[in-house]
């Protein structure tokens, strides 16, 4: 990882490698995308929306102040008279708070761009200008410093003619005046289509690809992880997070800490885009494919047969085909494409009899926040404040909110000015009935409100004002990290009382530990508590045991035979989804539902079928892969070492014998710590040895060694001490030992050797150093014969 980039391309990020050369393609008209301004200034470029308003667009992203103009040159063949027109967007139509000019070469037209009456995108009549052959200059000026947004011009000779506002015209009449085909290019066919590259759709294909299979992996970002990346940086959190203090061992396995360790020794903090991407690009049967929306699924009576696609940046459109598909969306929108039965909001207690169901369903959601990056830090805030020698004051702008005296005293009656009130947290968000689903730049756009406002609150409301005021607001993000809209229906439906009182699933394929943690109905104006999440009779997060099981049922459309899905869209309540939403859950899911389609794939059936007659083999493959599924252990048939007799050169103590590592667990559980622990009193090197009862074939070893699963994975150390470091791993074949692996500088739990299929009678792993501890700590070996 030496040569990875101390930050990645991002948010802000810009359109390199694809620019586009502006030209009269139609003559007399001139098409500029604002992402293709050779200088974007202080605007920065957006392309969260583009499936919905139609393409990338520029935004001022400023806080209070102008920020710098955008510039660009195009050329001019013929001289004459051109209308300009600009399509932009009044983001509040009764305030106007994002307004800009636009000049050309240094010619201010007279319109005030994002002020017009109407909500939505539109084209505004900037006028007529004079242009001579040669170059011209067009430029971005902000207004205001509130988050103005341009997308397009047009510069066009026919003084008469008016773009089409609607979107079918819109992309039909962009795509005339750039010249660019309207034709959907084929992009190949795949065995798994995984369709969201956050940590459940990066987890899916990583997963997919790992058994054999080819899988394409469809992101609409320019960097993978989702709420997880480097623009959103929400850490990996889940079960161990709760458990800590109870001396539980229940941190997220398998390709989430995978992931995280690789983050951690590099120190990448808590953003995940190069974690994930070192470990996609390190899959030859992955194709991934950045800055891609699927817009659409084209259907073979009720299974997807393809998926269309459109690139956020070029608006260029694809399709790609595919044998089993993985939702890992958040949203769901594979499966609304492609009509898969789904539920939005809360459900009625009737239902699912669950204790802290409202009496009516509703369509209340959970709201998302606003968090990017900050180069300076090099990991993601909520927003960021800088401090002065000086007062800096505030004004107060109409379309700021307003908070009552009863919030004040409630809510808003803060002591000290904390971090997170200089610098913005999870509580700033917006009341449950926004509609971040079908509106979503409308809901990032309420956050934007909500930031201001509270920021407002503090410098000029607060009673305690006066600690604020050297304070000025610097940065406010704008990309919404969604917590919550579609949920896909799958055979199960897991609920509340399925986590509180665990159930042992026969379907079991992960588990989760975080507890119902549902957030303010009303947001930041709740005023149920001082920013609590809400679902104990407390007014906090209701528990949930650290044995709870996610079932496979949950992972796979009711209605459509070949999708799953993996991640908030997962098949549960929204009670239940309260638990599972969090980043490593996410992360499981992601693994099992990528298991199950690579498993489906290899078998000719659906995962339905799967479930039925191929279980075990599900379960048993992702405990293979270090995937924690409690009251399952690790009892593959195939794997040779299961049966073996076990020596070491020294233990620790009476638990901690060699035969551990072959009982299937593989993390400290009940009382017994489930490994093989070396006398910390004797040096190294220290051994242990796997005996077969008859020599087998074989080319695959797994070794499963200490990361230390009690803290959060961001608490157990940039490299583990409990880790072996260096070891050697050899296979006895005809009576001598042969080296197939020898590792330095190892800090990943799991570690997976291939090597030439050879006879064996014995394995023998030989632990050199670790990474602190004096002694040797090892969970498991396994090995495998494994077919290509």
């Amino acid at each position: 990882y030496e040569n990875a980039p101390e930050w990645p391309k991002t948010l802000p990020f810009r359109k390199d490698g694809k620019p586009r050369e502006v030209k009269e393609v139609v003559p007399g008209f001139l098409w500029l995308d604002a992402a293709d301004f050779a200088d974007y200034g202080g605007w920065a470029l957006d392309t969260q929306y583009a499936a919905f308003m139609g393409s990338s667009y520029l935004i001022a992203h400023g806080t209070h102040a102008p920020v710098k103009d955008a510039l660009t040159k195009v050329k001019i063949n013929t001289a004459g008279r051109y209308r300009l027109w600009v399509r932009s967007k009044n983001w509040m139509p009764e305030h106007s708070p994002g307004t800009f000019s636009v000049a050309v070469n240094n010619q201010e037209s007279k319109v005030l761009f994002g002020s017009q009456p109407e909500s939505g995108w539109s084209w505004q009549d900037g006028g007529v200008v004079d242009l001579e052959t040669g170059v011209a200059e067009l430029s971005l000026h902000d207004k205001s410093g509130f988050f103005g947004r341009c997308s397009s011009m047009v510069l066009a000779r026919d003084l008469d003619y008016t773009p089409a506002n609607e979107l079918d015209g819109f992309h039909e009449e962009r795509s005339r005046l750039m010249g660019e085909s309207t034709e959907i290019a084929d992009s190949g066919m795949y065995d798994v289509v995984v369709v969201g590259a956050g940590p459940a759709g990066c987890c899916a294909a990583i997963a997919a690809a790992r058994l054999g299979v080819k899988v394409a992996l469809i992101g609409d970002r320019p960097v993978l992880g989702g709420n997880a990346s480097d623009e959103i940086g929400v850490p990996i959190q889940g079960a161990a997070t709760h458990f800590k203090k109870e001396g539980l061992f229940m941190r997220e396995t398998g390709i989430v800490e995978e992931a995280v360790r690789v983050a951690q020794a590099n120190g990448w903090w808590h953003n995940m885009s190069r974690a994930f991407r070192h470990l996609v690009d390190g899959e030859t049967n992955i194709t991934l494919f950045n800055d891609t929306r699927v817009v659409g699924a084209e259907m073979d009576g009720t299974a997807i047969r393809s998926v269309q696609t459109q690139d956020t940046l070029q608006g260029t459109r694809g399709r790609l085909g595919g044998k089993m598909f993985v939702d890992g969306t958040g949203d769901g929108w594979l499966g609304y494409y492609a009509g898969a039965e789904f539920r939005l909001g809360r459900e009625a207690k009737s239902e699912f009899q669950e204790p802290f169901a409202p009496e009516v369903a509703d369509n209340y959601t959970m709201s998302g926040t606003l968090r990017g990056p900050i180069k300076q830090y090099k990991h993601c805030q909520f927003m960021r404040s800088i401090e002065h020698d000086s007062p800096q004051p505030l004004k107060r702008q109409p379309w700021f909110y307003t908070f009552d005296d009863e919030w004040q005293k409630t809510r808003g009656n803060f002591g000290s000015f904390a971090n997170d009130l200089k610098n913005g947290t999870w509580w700033m968000e917006h009341r449950g009935t926004v509609d971040d689903l079908w509106h979503p730049e409308e809901a990032r756009d309420e956050l934007i409100r909500i930031f201001f406002s509270f920021w407002n609150y503090l410098k000029n409301d607060w009673k305690n004002k006066g600690l604020a005021a050297n304070y000025e607001l610097d940065y406010i993000p704008f990309a919404n990290g969604r917590r919550e809209t579609r949920r896909l229906l799958g055979d199960h439906v897991l609920t509340q009382n399925e986590l509180q009182k665990p159930v042992a699933f026969r379907d079991a394929v992960c588990h989760t530990g975080w507890p119902i943690d549902l957030h303010a109905l009303e947001g930041i104006f709740d005023l149920g508590g001082p920013f609590y999440i809400k679902g104990g009779n407390d007014g906090k997060a209701a528990y949930v045991p650290p044995a709870a099981q996610i079932p496979f049922g949950s992972l796979y459309s009711k209605n459509i035979p070949n999708l799953l899905m993996g991640g908030r869209c997962a098949s549960v309540t929204h009670l239940a989804l309260g638990s599972v939403r969090v980043e490593a859950q996410c992360c499981l899911m992601g693994q099992a539902a990528g298991t199950g389609a690579a498993l489906a794939v290899r078998h000719r059936t659906s995962p339905r079928k799967l479930r039925k007659s191929h279980m075990e083999e599900i379960q048993q493959t992702l405990l293979k892969n270090d995937v924690y599924i409690p009251r399952v252990p690790h009892a593959d048939p195939a794997d040779l070492a299961r049966r073996a007799k076990v020596t070491a050169s020294s233990i620790e103590a009476a638990e901690h014998r060699p035969e551990n590592v072959v009982n299937g667990w593989t993390r400290p559980l009940d009382g017994e710590s489930n490994m093989w622990m070396s006398n910390k009193d004797k040096a190294g090197p220290q051994w242990i040895e796997l005996e077969l009862r008859k020599s087998a074939p074989c080319n695959t070893i797994y070794c499963t060694f200490d990361t230390n699963l009690k803290p959060n994975a961001w608490d157990s150390g940039k490299i583990p001490s409990y880790c072996v470091k260096d070891y050697r791993l050899e296979c006895r074949v005809n009576g001598k030992w042969n080296v197939v692996a020898d590792v330095k500088g190892n800090y990943q739990r799991q570690r997976r050797h291939q090597f030439p299929a050879v006879r064996i009678d014995a394995i023998r792993l030989t632990a050199r150093a670790t990474n602190g501890i004096r002694c040797a700590r090892v969970f498991e070996i396994s090995a495998y014969n494994e077919q290509a």
